[in-house]
């Protein structure tokens, strides 16, 4: 099959529960669009809770993962794609709120009637199709349909009365408060009973609370926001291994190498590595 560079679409059937392990970011833009079932879906701290017909549009460089809600089984397409795929100049006024940019600086989540889920969805197949066949002019029709497909969501969102806000119920704004503490001292020695305390909380129920609404222990998640930070540290700086595992808040440099390639796949000297050829291929 041919493939097509900065634009991918895929749709996915999961028949069992499934969650993301991690956070993760991407280069380019991301449209998750959900077909059938419930999930979770967490952009930068917050969690969205996600149904039938409801679709995410998460701007570049913004974490997020999905984790499971209600029954497990869903389905659900999602597209990648670079700003360069689209072939038409993007607009370089200044957004109105006649005339927004067309890819938005913020992700955010939508919730269309079902007419627009029905005209949404047509699109999605076009595209499927497309990008499964290896027809002339196969990448411009591609572009149009994504053209439209942008066009689409603009227009539902400018007409939406309101923005679908995160969770807010009274334990998800404790939690949100507890993941807020984890980001800004993640480099310390932390404790769960030291967690607690500061948050005039018994430890069962933080880790109960915790688990329920972000589908990760306490301990998996500040594993995540200190390896974040070091993949953070490993592409910005010539920092040693030792220093960036003390600065992230590992209690040895034999746990910190364990940790980080089980949540990247990589020794933090291949991850420097790697990322250093690619932004040399890419010079």
């Amino acid at each position: 099959m041919i493939t097509t560079p900065r634009f991918a679409i895929e749709q996915a059937l999961r028949t069992v529960p499934f969650s993301m392990s991690a956070d993760h970011v991407h280069q380019a833009h991301e449209i998750y669009y959900l077909l059938a079932g419930e999930r979770y879906y967490y952009i930068n701290q917050r969690v969205y809770a996600l149904q039938k017909g409801d679709l995410i549009w998460i701007s570049k460089h913004d974490f997020h993962r999905t984790s499971n809600k209600g029954s497990g089984s869903h389905e659900r397409i999602l597209i990648n794609f670079d700003e360069s795929f689209v072939a038409t100049p993007m607009p370089v006024a200044p957004s109105s709120d006649h005339n927004p940019l067309l890819l938005p600086e913020k992700s955010f989540l939508l919730r269309p009637s079902a007419e627009e889920q029905r005209e949404l969805e047509h699109l999605f197949r076009q595209m499927l199709d497309e990008y499964h066949q290896e027809h002339a002019y196969r990448q411009m029709y591609l572009q149009s349909l994504l053209l439209q497909l942008l066009i689409r969501i603009r227009r539902i969102q400018s007409a939406a009365p309101d923005t679908i806000a995160p969770e807010r119920s009274e334990k998800q704004q404790r939690v949100y408060s507890i993941i807020e503490y984890l980001h800004a001292h993640y480099a310390e020695k932390l404790s769960l009973d030291q967690l607690a305390g500061h948050f005039f909380i018994s430890s069962t129920y933080l880790c109960r609370i915790f688990k329920q609404t972000t589908g990760f222990t306490l301990v998996e998640y500040l594993q995540d926001v200190r390896v974040q930070q070091a993949r953070a540290y490993l592409r910005e700086t010539n920092w040693k291994v030792t220093s960036i595992a003390e600065k992230t808040g590992f209690d040895s440099i034999a746990h910190f190498g364990r940790v980080f390639k089980q949540y990247t796949g990589h020794t933090p000297l291949q991850y420097r590595k790697k990322h250093q050829k690619e932004q040399g291929n890419g010079r």
